[in-house]
C-alpha cells in the first residue's frame, strides 16, 4: 500500500487515563495500528469500554495520545498545534451515537445545517439555501422538516440530519461511533444502506464503530477486533468471516459457543480469563507471563493469539 493509497494512518497509539488508583492506569488503548484507504470502510468492533471510542478520538485529535502518530493523507497530525490543525477539521467528521447531542434542540433545521456550511465553504447566501435542499433529499428528508425544530424531529430524523451536516462540508474521512445502537430494526437497515450509498458515491474513508460484528460485516471492508484496549484480531471482512482465528472473535459471532469472564488478568494475555484455548491447554505459563503481538497469521489476516493456527 502506498501512502497515496491512504486516508489516514495510526501508528502505535496509547492512552491511559488516570483511574482513582493513581498507580493502576486506565488503559484506555496499547499498541494500536491501523490504516484506511480511500473510499473504504474500517470496521473496529468490541464490547463496550473496549477503547473503541478512545481510538477514534485520537484519531481526529479530539484527545492526545500519550504516544504514537496520526497521519491525514501523509501529514502526521500529532506534530501539530491545535492552530496548525484546524484547518484540517474540514476533512473529518463524526457521527455520533446519540446524534441529538449534535445539535441544538432548539434551533430550527435550516439554521444547525448553515452554521457549517458557512463556517467550512466559501458559499454565499443563495447557494447555501440550494445546498441544503439538495442535502436533505439526498439523506431521504422532506424540505418540510428545514422549518422544524431540531427537538421536535424523531431519532431517525435526527440520525439523518446528523449525516446530512457530517456531509454538508464533503469530508475525507468520517466516523461513524455506533451510529445505529439507538435506532429500531428498520430504521438501522435505512441508515445502514444510506451510509453505503453516500460513501460509494463521494469515496469517503469510514471508521465504523460498533459492538455487533454482524452490522460491521454488512457495512466494511476490512475489521479491526478490539478487546481491553488492544486488537487481537484484523483483517479483510471476508477473511475474518471465513475463518476467525482468535477465540474472542468466534465468542462474537457465536456468543452461546464461548463463555467470557469480567475478571481482569493479573498479566500476560489480556484475554486468557475468558479463553477456552488458555484452558484447553492447560494454563499453559506463556498465556499469563506475556502479552502475545498483532502477527499476519496470513495473508491480510493478522491475529494476537500464542496458538492460533
Amino acid at each position: 500500500m502506498t501512502v497515496s493509497d491512504e486516508t489516514i494512518r495510526a501508528e502505535g497509539l496509547y492512552k491511559y487515563f488516570s483511574g482513582k488508583n493513581q498507580k493502576q492506569p486506565i488503559k484506555a488503548c496499547e499498541d494500536v495500528n491501523l490504516s484506511i484507504k480511500r473510499g473504504k470502510t474500517l470496521g473496529l468492533v468490541g464490547e463496550s469500554g473496549c477503547g473503541k471510542t478512545t481510538v477514534g478520538r485520537l484519531l481526529l485529535r479530539l484527545i492526545e495520545p500519550d504516544s504514537g502518530t496520526v497521519l491525514f493523507q501523509g501529514i502526521d497530525l500529532t506534530l501539530l498545534k491545535q492552530r496548525e490543525i484546524r484547518p484540517f477539521r474540514k476533512h473529518f467528521q463524526m457521527i455520533f451515537q446519540e446524534s441529538s447531542s449534535a445539535f441544538n434542540p432548539r434551533m430550527k433545521v435550516y439554521d444547525s445545517l448553515k452554521e457549517s456550511i458557512k463556517l467550512y465553504t466559501q458559499l454565499r447566501p443563495k447557494e447555501i439555501k440550494e445546498y441544503i435542499n439538495l442535502l436533505i433529499s439526498r439523506v431521504n428528508l422532506s424540505r418540510g422538516v428545514l422549518d422544524n425544530f431540531v427537538g421536535n424531529l424523531s431519532g431517525g430524523e435526527v440520525k439523518r440530519l446528523d449525516i446530512a451536516r457530517t456531509l454538508s462540508i464533503e469530508p475525507a474521512f468520517v466516523i461513524a461511533d455506533e451510529p445505529l445502537a439507538l435506532l429500531d430494526m428498520s430504521i438501522q437497515s435505512q441508515i445502514a444502506n444510506l451510509l453505503l450509498d453516500i460513501q460509494q458515491e463521494k469515496s469517503i474513508s469510514l471508521l465504523f464503530i460498533s459492538h455487533d460484528l454482524r452490522i460491521v460485516e454488512m457495512l466494511s471492508h476490512w475489521v479491526c477486533v478490539m478487546y481491553s484496549g488492544r486488537f487481537v484480531e484484523y483483517g479483510r471482512i471476508s477473511v475474518i468471516r471465513e475463518r476467525s482465528l482468535h477465540p474472542y472473535t468466534r465468542y462474537l459471532w457465536n456468543p452461546m459457543e464461548l463463555g467470557v469472564s469480567d475478571r481482569l488478568p493479573e498479566g500476560g494475555c489480556i484475554y486468557k480469563p475468558s479463553c477456552y484455548l488458555y484452558q484447553k491447554r492447560g494454563f499453559p505459563l506463556i498465556c499469563s507471563e506475556s502479552q502475545p503481538l498483532l502477527i499476519e497469521q496470513e495473508k491480510d489476516h493478522f491475529v494476537a493469539c500464542h496458538f492460533v493456527k
